[in-house]
């Protein structure tokens, strides 16, 4: 709020006791041959006799020198004269009363040109020269001050300079302090955009050329304008590499992209113009580039918040400074009378410009802190898995060991105690031993056969499972046959299909076997266009599917990996089992 009142207090301070616009006139005629003795005679002819109206802006491009009359009356207080604008190409002041007497402006005590006018040389008349014809638009405001206006005025305006720059600085230093801590390279564009945009500032309120550089090479390389397009590129690039872009926004990025390059093309023609001598009209290309990537960036941030890439604030903060630059094109202030309203207005832009970056900074932040939050929360989530995948893997394994020792138990606790009664009879009966021990490696093999996996991929798998068809054939006592189809044009069946499909054939098959009591068991095959399926059948007694246990290490084992493979998985038992396995081929899998 201090800031703000700052801004309007010095709005206070417009005008002095002299009466600019009845007293200020100008000739209609421009040349630049012309001198002060000669304007002086024209003035005693009567060729001033046009109301000069002081307002902001005066359109001067391609004309030669102007001059202005201000007819000062009798002052019992010394006045100080300015012109509201630090880059003009020419401008002289020249007192007339009984003689004429040019006067000196410097810009060390203030930062626009500033003359003094005593009251002894009052009642007179002030003829000011300017010409400013590499601008296409000038300003040209005059303000007239008491000493104690221009102190306070000059205290409030360095103050309210100050506290931007200072401002902007402070955001810039919390850039870079994201930058270092995130090391985002994108944050760069912005550390970039924050530097130009204090530059410009400084070169548009006449600081910087108070301070640091003269007007004369401002002027020969439009600075304020080669500062104002990187500072647009900079903030282009920012936002065309920083904003989440979905595939319905992604046209927005490319047009930043085009916005670059009419920044970059300003900033080269900026430099050649002021190498070749100012040949070209730099300024009305960089104000167009400007005004229509203010429009267009305007549009594409409605666009990114109505699809949800950005929050609304961003849109908001953004077009603050954007109504600012419009409020302060045409006539549109000259529309207001109240010297505070117009003021406010000027500043609009800047204060608008302020907001957006703070605004800009907290959005970076958050992404920031979010971006931070959701790595924490995804390496709890991590964790989590991680703790429940061991788990579930330990429960697996115990379940796989307990059915291992469950077979290993049912298959060989039998022979090993008919072995013991034979052993321990008195009589030993080798064709009896033989057997029992033939019956023992047949039942050791197929649980070998059982247990094995493996290295199947998409061209072996169907050889493998054949192979796996005929060894537990050969071990059992049910007919095992394989058949399989495979169409010519059928998509490419990816490896984890395949490694799943083998072990659901040797699952399946290992269950007829050992529960069945059947004495066929047909495995199918089919490779077609776009899926494959497998179907495992059997004669046996079959069983209630409804009472297979959720815990069950197989059948539920399988259901589930068919199911992450959007998959079907049906069994069908009343006389006998069938199960079939169905597997889409046209879905992108991750290996």
């Amino acid at each position: 709020m201090r800031f703000f009142y700052w801004f309007l207090l010095f709005a206070n301070i417009v005008y002095g006791q002299i009466p600019l616009d009845k007293n200020l006139f100008h000739t209609n005629t421009y040349n630049d041959s012309l001198t002060i003795n000669d304007v002086v005679l024209l003035e005693k002819k009567g060729a001033f006799k046009h109301t000069f109206k002081n307002e902001t802006y005066k359109y001067l491009i391609g004309k030669e020198a102007n001059w202005v009359l201000l007819k000062i009356p009798k002052q019992n207080e010394e006045r100080f004269l300015s012109i509201q604008n630090s880059l003009f190409e020419e401008i002289d002041f020249y007192l007339v009363n009984d003689s004429i007497k040019k006067l000196n402006h410097h810009q060390e005590s203030y930062r626009f040109p500033l003359v003094k006018i005593s009251t002894s040389d009052t009642p007179c008349q002030l003829f000011i020269r300017t010409k400013d014809a590499k601008s296409f638009r000038t300003e040209f405001l005059i303000k007239v001050f008491t000493v104690d206006e221009l102190q306070k005025t000059s205290q409030v305006d360095y103050f309210n300079i100050g506290a931007y720059v200072i401002g902007l600085l402070v955001l810039l230093l919390s850039a870079s302090i994201i930058f270092l801590y995130k090391r985002q390279y994108v944050i760069l564009w912005y550390m970039l955009h924050l530097p130009t945009l204090i530059i410009e500032y400084l070169i548009s309120t006449g600081t910087f050329s108070q301070w640091f550089v003269d007007n004369k090479i401002i002027l020969t390389y439009g600075l304020d304008h080669v500062f104002m397009l990187i500072s647009t590129l900079a903030l282009s690039e920012f936002f065309r590499n920083f904003y989440p872009f979905n595939k319905k926004t992604l046209f927005c990025k490319h047009i930043y992209f085009i916005v670059s390059i009419w920044c970059t093309i300003g900033i080269v023609f900026a430099f050649v113009d002021g190498f070749s001598g100012n040949i070209y009209n730099v300024e009305y290309y960089a104000q167009t580039v400007l005004n229509y990537a203010s429009l267009i960036s305007l549009i594409i941030h409605c666009i990114l918040v109505y699809y949800r890439v950005i929050p609304i604030y961003l849109f908001i903060a953004f077009l603050l400074p954007v109504l600012g630059i419009f409020a302060n094109l045409g006539d549109f202030k000259e529309q207001f009378s109240n010297p505070k309203i117009v003021y406010f207005l000027y500043q609009s832009v800047y204060l608008g410009i302020l907001i957006e970056v703070l605004v800009i900074i907290f959005y970076i932040i958050k992404q920031s802190v979010d971006g931070e939050l959701l790595s924490i929360n995804l390496k709890k989530e991590n964790s989590t898995l991680k703790n429940n995948f061991h788990e579930e893997l330990s429960l697996v394994q115990e379940q796989h060991q307990n059915n291992l020792m469950s077979d290993v138990h049912d298959s060989f606790s039998g022979y090993i105690q008919a072995l013991k009664l034979n052993l321990l009879s008195k009589t030993l009966d080798n064709d009896k031993i033989n057997e029992i021990l033939d019956a023992f490696k047949k039942d050791y093999k197929f649980l070998l056969n059982s247990l094995y996996v493996p290295n199947v991929d998409s061209g072996n798998f169907e050889m493998a499972i054949s192979e796996y068809c005929q060894k537990m054939d050969q071990l059992s006592s049910i007919k095992i046959s394989f058949n399989s189809h495979k169409e010519k044009n059928h998509l490419p069946l990816n490896q984890n299909i395949a490694k799943l499909i083998f072990k659901a054939a040797s699952e399946l098959t290992t269950n007829s076997i050992k529960f069945s009591e059947g004495s066929i068991i047909d495995v199918n095959l089919a490779l077609n266009h776009d899926y494959i399926e497998l179907n495992v059948k059997d004669n046996g007694l079959g069983f209630d599917p409804n009472k297979i246990p959720k815990t069950s290490f197989g059948i539920q084992g399988l259901k589930e990996r068919v199911g992450l493979l959007n998959g079907r998985f049906a069994i069908k038992s009343f006389k006998g089992t069938c199960v079939s396995i169905n597997i889409p081929l046209n879905q992108k899998i991750t290996e």
